[in-house]
C-alpha cells in the first residue's frame, strides 16, 4: 500500500505562511472595499486583480517588492485590457497569447525572484480569457479593465505597507529558519559517527542539508544584509554572519571518517566512542534550535537556557577516553597512528564549533557581540545584484540561450492551448484553464516539468473531489470564506510544496466560478478535462526545443572546480584577508549548492547512460570532502599556526600547494619545495596535524581529478534536439 504523507509533510516555513496570510488578507480586503463601493461584480473583478498582483508578494526586500508590484501592476493590467478589447478578434487573441507567454518566460533570466512575475503575468491573461464581460454587470471593456486595474492597484499598496510593517518580522523569520536548517545540518553529521549507518548515505543526506541551508541562507542574506538602520537589524545581520562562521567550524570536523570509522570502528571500544560524540553532536543540534526558538525574546518555551559549558565538559570527558583508547606516541606512521591524530584533531575542532555556537547565542542577545562581528565584513559584497535589469534580458535573447529556448516553447505551448480552447469553446466555458494547466507545469527544465505535471494533476484530482463536496454541504457564506482561505494556502505553499498549492488552487478556481458563474454546470468535469489536456500539451512541448539539464553539466563542474581552486587559494593561507576568504567561501557553497540541485533534477531526464549518474554523485560527494578537508586546513591554520615556525609553515605549505591547485584544474603562484623535517620541529604535533591534513587534502584532490577525467562531456544535441 503507499504510504501516507507525514504531519511533517505539510508543514510550512514561518516566512511563507506569514507572506501567504498577508496575501489572503490583502484580497479580502481590496475585495470588501470594491464589494462597499460597487457591489458584488465590481468586487469580483477588483478580486481577481488583486489575485493576480498578490502572486509577486513574496518574501523580498521592500524595494524589491514596490519594484515587483510595479512591473506587475503595468503588465497584467495592460494585458486585461488588451484581451477585453479584442475579445471577439481570436487572431489578436492569439498574438497576445505569444506576446504575453514570450515575455513573462522571458522574465525568468532574472532568477527565482522573478518566477512569481512570469506567473502573475500569465494568470492575469488566463483569467481575463475566461472572464465575460456580461460577469461584471455589462461593463464596457475599459470599465472591466479598470475594476482589475483598481484591485490590483489596491494590493499593491497594501503589499507595500504590509512589508514594511512586518520587515522587523520577516528578518526575524528567515533567521529563525537558517538557524534550523542549520540545525537539520549539524544533526545529519552525527550521523556521520553512527557506525549503524552507511557512510555513502550519510553523506548524501548531509549534501542535500547543506543544499537546504544554503537556499535559507541565501533568503536570509538578502534580508538581512540590508536596510541596517535599527539596533536589531544589524543583530540579525551579524548573527547569520556568526552562524555561518560556525556552519564552517562544524564543516572542518567533517574529514576523514573512513579512517576513523575503519579503525574504531573494528575495536572493542570504538564504536563506543563514536557514539558517545554522535550523541554530544545531537546535542549541540538541540543547541543551535533553542537559539532559534529565543530569537524573538520571548523565552526558550520553558526550556533552560543552552548550557556550552556542559557540552564543553561532555566532550572533555570523550576527549579523555580517547587518550586511554588510542594514545599518541610520537611520530607514529601506522594506521593507528593516524587514526589517532584525526581523532584528536575531530575533538579539537567540535569544540571550536562549541565555542562558535556558544559565540552564536552571545551575538543574538548582546549588541555589542554583534557590532563586532559586523565590524570584519562588508555586507554589501553578499548581496545578489538588483534585479530587472534590462541589459541581462538583451543578452538573452539569442537562440542558444536556455531563457530564450524556454520562452519559444513556452509560447509554442500555449498558442496550442489557445487553439485548442477555442475549438472547444462551444463545449465548455472555461476552456482557457487549458492555458493556465500549461504555464503552471511547463518550466525551463524537462524534470521540473515532469514533477509539475504529477503535482498538477494530482492536485487537481484532490481539489476537484473537494470542491465537489464543498459545494453540496456548505452555504455560499462559508464558500466566500474558503475562497480567501486557498488564496492564502495556495500562495503560501507555492514555493514549497507545489502539490498542495495544485489542490488548494484548484478547490479556489472552481469556487470563483460559482460565484461568478452560479448557474454553470459541469465545473468538475471540465476542471479535470482542462487539466488532463494541459498537462498532456505541457508534456508533448518539453520535447520541442528542449534544454537538458545534463548541458549545464560542464559548466557546473568548471564553476565547482574554480571555486574549489578560489578556496584552496584562502584557505591554505596563515592569514587570509577576511573579506576575500569569506567571498572565496561563499562562492565554492553556491557552485557545490548548484551542482548537486542540477544531479538532483537530472534524474528524471530521458535519455540518460546507466553510468553517468553514479559517476556525477561520486564526483560530488569528492568534492564535498575536499571542500571539508579545506575547511578544516582553515580552522587548523587559524588554530594552530602560531605553534609553528613561520619558516616551517611555509614549507609545509608550499610543499602541497601546488600539487593541490594542479589537481583542481589550477596552477599555483609558486613551485612546489621540498617538505621540511618534522622532527626537527619545535612543534611536531601542530606541524604533523598540518602535514596529515595537507595530504588528505591533496589524496582528495586527485581523487576529485581523476573523477572529472571520467565525467561525461554531456555536450548539447545537435539540429535542434537539445
Amino acid at each position: 500500500m503507499p504510504k501516507l504523507p507525514s504531519l511533517s509533510h505539510f508543514s510550512l516555513p514561518a516566512q511563507h505562511l506569514l507572506s501567504g496570510l498577508t496575501a489572503a488578507i490583502g484580497v479580502l480586503v481590496v475585495a470588501l472595499a470594491a464589494a462597499a463601493i460597487g457591489g458584488f461584480h465590481a468586487a469580483a473583478a477588483a478580486a481577481v486583480g488583486a489575485t493576480c498582483i498578490s502572486i509577486v508578494d513574496t518574501p523580498t526586500p521592500p524595494d524589491f517588492k514596490r519594484r515587483s508590484f510595479a512591473i506587475a501592476f503595468v503588465f497584467d493590467s495592460l494585458i486585461t485590457l488588451g484581451v477585453d478589447l479584442c475579445r471577439d478578434q481570436p487572431v489578436l487573441l492569439a498574438l497576445i497569447v505569444i506576446a504575453t507567454s514570450f515575455v513573462a518566460a522571458m522574465v525568468t533570466v532574472y532568477g527565482r525572484i522573478a518566477l512569481a512575475l512570469c506567473m502573475s503575468m500569465i494568470l492575469a491573461m488566463v483569467l481575463a480569457l475566461g472572464t465575460t464581460l456580461h460577469d461584471v454587470a455589462g461593463a464596457p471593456a475599459w470599465q472591466h479593465a479598470a475594476l482589475f486595474a483598481a484591485g490590483a492597484a489596491g494590493y499593491a499598496v497594501f503589499g507595500a505597507l504590509a512589508a514594511q510593517i512586518l520587515a522587523a518580522r520577516h528578518k526575524q523569520i528567515v533567521l529563525r529558519e537558517a538557524l534550523n536548517a542549520f540545525a537539520d545540518y549539524v544533526r545529519g553529521k552525527a550521523g556521520l559517527y553512527d557506525t549503524a549507518l552507511e557512510i555513502e548515505t550519510a553523506y548524501g543526506t548531509l549534501i542535500e542539508r547543506q543544499v537546504t541551508l544554503m537556499e535559507r541562507v541565501d533568503a536570509a542574506r538578502n534580508l538581512l544584509f540590508r536596510d541596517l538602520e535599527r539596533a536589531s537589524e544589524r543583530q540579525y545581520a551579524a548573527a547569520l554572519v556568526a552562524m555561518l562562521d560556525a556552519f564552517e567550524t562544524i564543516l572542518s570536523s567533517q574529514t576523514d571518517y573512513w579512517l576513523l570509522r575503519r579503525h574504531f570502528g573494528a575495536t572493542a571500544e570504538g564504536p563506543a566512542l563514536l557514539r558517545e560524540i554522535r550523541d554530544g553532536v545531537r546535542q549541540l543540534a538541540a543547541m543551535v534550535t533553542q537559539i532559534a526558538a529565543g530569537l524573538d525574546g520571548s523565552g526558550l518555551d520553558g526550556h533552560d537556557d543552552p548550557d556550552a559549558e556542559a557540552l564543553r565538559r561532555q566532550f572533555h570527558a570523550i576527549a579523555a577516553r580517547a587518550d586511554s583508547i588510542a594514545p599518541l606516541h610520537g611520530q607514529d606512521e601506522t594506521d593507528h597512528g593516524r587514526a589517532a591524530l584525526e581523532l584528536r584533531a575531530t575533538l579539537e575542532r567540535i569544540g571550536m564549533a562549541i565555542d562558535a555556537i556558544a559565540r552564536l547565542q552571545t551575538v543574538t542577545r548582546q549588541i555589542v557581540a554583534a557590532e563586532a562581528v559586523l565590524v570584519t565584513v562588508n555586507l554589501a559584497d553578499f548581496l545578489p545584484p538588483r534585479p530587472y535589469r534590462l541589459r541581462l534580458l538583451l543578452r538573452h535573447l539569442r537562440y542558444r540561450s536556455p531563457v530564450f529556448r524556454y520562452a519559444l516553447r513556452l509560447s509554442l505551448a500555449m498558442l496550442c492551448a489557445f487553439i485548442l480552447s477555442e475549438i472547444l469553446s462551444r463545449y465548455f466555458a472555461h476552456g482557457s484553464w487549458i492555458l493556465l494547466t500549461v504555464a503552471v507545469i511547463m518550466r525551463a527544465s524537462y524534470s521540473a516539468t515532469r514533477q509539475r505535471q504529477k503535482d498538477r494533476l494530482i492536485g487537481s484530482l484532490i481539489g476537484c473531489v473537494l470542491a465537489a463536496g464543498l459545494l453540496h454541504v456548505l452555504p455560499d457564506a462559508a464558500l466566500l470564506a474558503i475562497t480567501f482561505v486557498t488564496i492564502g494556502l495556495s500562495h503560501a505553499y507555492a514555493p514549497v510544496r507545489y502539490r498542495i498549492t495544485s489542490t488548494s488552487a484548484s478547490v479556489m478556481a472552481l469556487l470563483m466560478m460559482h460565484f461568478l458563474s452560479p448557474t454553470a454546470e459541469n465545473l468538475l468535469v471540465e476542471r479535470l478535462f482542462d487539466t488532463l489536456l494541459g498537462a498532456g500539451i505541457a508534456w508533448l512541448f518539453s520535447f520541442v526545443l528542449p534544454y537538458w539539464e545534463r548541458q549545464d553539466v560542464p559548466d557546473l563542474t568548471t564553476a565547482l572546480l574554480r571555486g574549489l581552486r578560489k578556496y584552496t587559494r584562502q584557505a591554505i593561507r596563515p592569514a587570509p584577508a577576511e573579506q576575500n576568504y569569506r567571498l572565496a567561501r561563499k562562492e565554492l557553497f553556491d557552485a557545490i549548492a548548484d551542482f548537486a540541485g542540477a544531479v538532483k533534477r537530472m534524474r528524471a531526464e530521458p535519455g540518460l547512460q546507466s553510468g553517468e549518474m553514479p559517476r556525477l554523485r561520486a564526483f560530488l560527494a569528492t568534492s564535498y570532502r575536499m571542500m571539508t578537508q579545506l575547511a578544516a586546513l582553515h580552522v587548523l591554520l587559524r588554530m594552530r599556526g602560531r605553534d609553528i615556525a613561520p619558516e616551517a609553515l611555509q614549507q609545509i605549505v608550499a610543499h602541497r600547494q601546488y600539487v593541490i591547485l594542479q589537481n583542481l584544474g589550477g596552477a599555483a603562484p609558486d613551485s612546489a619545495k621540498p617538505a621540511p623535517n618534522l622532527a626537527t620541529d619545535t612543534n611536531w604535533p601542530a606541524a604533523a596535524a598540518l602535514v596529515q591534513r595537507l595530504q588528505q587534502a591533496e589524496t582528495v584532490s586527485a581523487l576529485i581529478a581523476e573523477q572529472r577525467a571520467g565525467l561525461p562531456e554531456m555536450a548539447p544535441r545537435r539540429k535542434g534536439k537539445g
